[in-house]
């Protein structure tokens, strides 16, 4: 479809929304300048449901946010034809006030969509989402993305690449017990926030990349992923842990979601997780470090170049005898760090 033809007027609203397949997925913003953060993120908004519908900040709008006197740089023609033109998007509208409040009622979506640096509890457009029995979600950004930090770009040098951890999720961060999809039944291995501070401390970037093949075996959905990994972020966040991204591969090619069972080169042993960070975040392999409970977490480490893998016992089955080929191996991630900080330290020295 032509991107113009995306592009609905808010009084022709009603009657395009009811041609659209359910479930319906909405999403608001400005949309100044789109970059490879505003794709990543409607792409995967897009995943949660049979459509995606997207409101846009008018002009008058867009200045009500208080974001400068040169915002938009964009007329709200052009970026509607911007955001029109990407596949992910089904249609596109414009709305006037400060917040889409009034269009939420009126178009009714089941899942309403915003990014991760909103606390979804607090917002106005939850409460309204959910009094009809909708979900709010919030999918974290791609950290180092956005119409400011890309203006900064383009005004100044190069920022320099930062080294990364690499963390895998579960058994690692968490208790791998199998299938966890709500933030009641997450629990985090003993010191791992302790952990985590330290690497963040040191001038580490934090970066979670895991497998999750029980979305293509059916076992929970993207939004109760989505749900759950923004339960994280928040968590992590009020123990003054920033998390710079979050990768997760949903594949496996024997699953029963026909649209994720696909042979991918994200899922480890395969390096796709780590090489998209590395893409998105800016970030040094050859400086940056792994730390795993499988074999699969090695490989990957290994086939992306980062230069050191390092694994922990875990309560998963599959990480029993798999820690071998790793550079080091530790009782913990807490101990894991303390002892790479140490001889990071000496090397310093």
């Amino acid at each position: 479809m032509r991107p113009e033809n995306k592009i609905c007027l808010p009084q022709n609203l009603v009657a395009r929304i009811a041609s659209l397949p359910r479930p319906l997925v909405m999403t608001n913003g400005v949309f100044d300048v789109l970059h490879r953060g505003h794709v990543s993120y409607l792409n995967r908004a897009a995943e949660l449901g049979g459509s995606l519908f997207v409101a846009m900040n008018s002009d008058l709008s867009a200045r009500m946010l208080g974001k400068g006197p040169d915002h938009p740089l964009n007329s709200a023609e052009d970026r509607a034809y911007v955001l029109a033109g990407l596949e992910s998007v089904d249609l596109v509208t414009f709305f006037d006030t400060r917040t889409p409040v009034d269009l939420l009622q009126i178009i009714r979506p089941d899942i309403y969509v915003k990014g991760g640096d909103y606390d979804m509890e607090t917002l106005e457009e939850t409460q309204v989402v959910r009094s009809w029995g909708g979900q709010s979600v919030g999918i974290p950004f791609v950290d180092g993305f956005s119409t400011t930090t890309l203006v900064q770009r383009i005004r100044q040098s190069p920022a320099p690449l930062r080294k990364a951890a690499f963390l895998d999720r579960d058994g690692v961060i968490n208790k791998d017990k199998g299938y966890v999809y709500r933030w009641e039944d997450f629990e985090f291995v003993p010191s791992a926030i302790e952990a985590m501070q330290k690497l963040q401390s040191a001038g580490y970037a934090l970066v979670i990349v895991t497998n999750q093949s029980v979305l293509v075996r059916g076992y929970y959905t993207e939004v109760q992923y989505q749900i759950l990994a923004q339960s994280l972020h928040q968590h992590l966040a009020e123990h003054g842990v920033k998390v710079d991204g979050v990768y997760h591969c949903p594949h496996h090619p024997e699953g029963c979601v026909p649209t994720l069972a696909v042979d991918c080169d994200c899922r480890k042993p395969k390096p796709g997780l780590l090489l998209q960070a590395a893409r998105e975040l800016g970030l040094t392999l050859s400086n940056s470090v792994m730390i795993g409970d499988k074999l699969s977490d090695i490989a990957a480490t290994r086939a992306a170049g980062v230069s050191r893998v390092y694994s922990v016992d875990s309560d998963n089955a599959e990480a029993a005898t798999e820690n071998m080929d790793s550079d080091k191996h530790f009782a913990s991630l807490l101990d894991c760090v303390t002892d790479l900080l140490i001889n990071q330290s000496r090397e310093i020295a």
